[in-house]
């Protein structure tokens, strides 16, 4: 059922945690358009677990990749190649994403984006001090898992996805799984999480419902579960939108390829009535403006929107190059020619674009 969306707020000025927060890195520079099948980022997968140094610092865990309960061919690590990107292997076809470097440069800006959002938060629900088990549904490059099992050193913090693309020396209280979050959870009841996150699995998921039963069934009485996406449509609080109208035709182009393949990608504004359905209670939802360029006069604004341009110019290809092909039909030269438009409207400065944000938080109830 559809809701009525509040009034976004809007990016406040930068508090002490942003202050304090990593150095904004560099827009992610161009990589070759097809990368060598075994790049160094990917061969300490291939680690022994029973071998480590002891002089290793000890903030870093052994070299580690926890593979999936299910029994997993070594084929998860035989990527696929396809129009100059790469893609996972494991349940192939079932994300549209690429998850070569040149992607997992754009996740990690992207995670910086959210976390400049958050004022330098990782998540905002109440977990308090000392949560024991948190989880990271959809992982990517693990980076927001890195950072929250750096910040709670005594919680077990768990990632899993598709893609074995996560780096291997990481805190010892972490460990990445490969596993299908629309896959039956097969935690036990005594290992149940005090928090579950996920963010932008808005091209990864048919069963939306579902996903959100699950975490519920995982998640100990009095637990919380965060999501966070971003709508898939721009804005403008002027008529500059006008002036963007290859880049809104894009959207509607990804909304109805994923429609035909199964998926739901305009899901920002559902998820809190899905976590209300689910069980969820004290449900809060908090939805920010996100500018696209650096056309805001706020400060903190005018870098997210530069942030947020360079992810989006760079995302353009990944998400329409497999989905356009496979599902709509089109060649690779129709795919680039078709994305000319789009790029053009990204980087007007006369185009005032924004997108929705959604920050989305329930409890379990204690007494479930």
């Amino acid at each position: 059922m559809a809701q009525s969306q509040p009034d976004p707020a809007t990016v406040v000025a930068p508090s002490a945690a942003v202050t304090a927060a990593p150095a904004s890195p560099t827009p992610p520079p161009n990589s070759q358009a097809l990368p060598t099948p075994l790049p160094s980022g990917h061969e300490t997968l291939e680690i022994d677990h029973d071998e480590h140094d002891d002089d290793v610092d000890s903030a870093l865990g052994d070299d580690q990749l926890t593979l999936s309960t299910a029994s997993l061919a070594s084929s998860i690590r035989n990527y696929t190649y396809e129009n100059g990107r790469r893609y996972h292997a494991y349940r192939s076809g079932e994300y549209i994403l690429p998850n070569d470097e040149k992607e997992q440069e754009r996740m990690d800006l992207k995670h910086h984006i959210f976390t400049l959002i958050l004022g330098g938060r990782s998540f905002v629900a109440p977990v308090g001090p000392n949560p024991q088990r948190i989880l990271d549904v959809g992982t990517g490059t693990g980076i927001w898992a890195m950072e929250v099992a750096d910040a709670y050193p005594g919680a077990d913090v768990l990632g899993t996805d598709l893609s074995p693309i996560q780096p291997a020396w990481v805190p010892p209280n972490l460990s990445f799984v490969i596993d299908d979050a629309e896959s039956e959870w097969s935690y036990s009841p005594n290992k149940l999480f005090d928090l579950i996150h996920w963010r932008m699995l808005f091209t990864a998921i048919k069963d939306w419902p579902r996903l959100y039963e699950q975490a519920y069934k995982n998640l100990k009485p009095g637990g919380w579960l965060e999501v966070h996406e971003h709508e898939s449509d721009i804005n403008s609080d002027d008529d500059s939108v006008l002036k963007a109208q290859d880049l809104k035709d894009w959207f509607k182009l990804v909304a109805e390829a994923c429609a035909k393949f199964g998926k739901d990608s305009n899901i920002a504004h559902k998820q809190k009535q899905w976590m209300i359905d689910a069980g969820f209670v004290d449900v809060q939802e908090d939805v920010y403006k996100v500018p696209i360029g650096r056309w805001p006069k706020d400060k903190l604004q005018k870098e997210i929107g530069l942030y947020f341009q360079v992810q989006t110019l760079d995302g353009l290809e990944p998400v329409s190059m497999a989905l356009f092909t496979r599902v709509l039909g089109l060649s690779k030269e129709q795919v680039d020619v078709m994305l000319v438009g789009p790029r053009k409207a990204v980087k007007n400065p006369e185009c005032h674009l924004y997108l929705r944000f959604y920050v989305v938080r329930g409890r379990k109830p204690e007494s479930d």
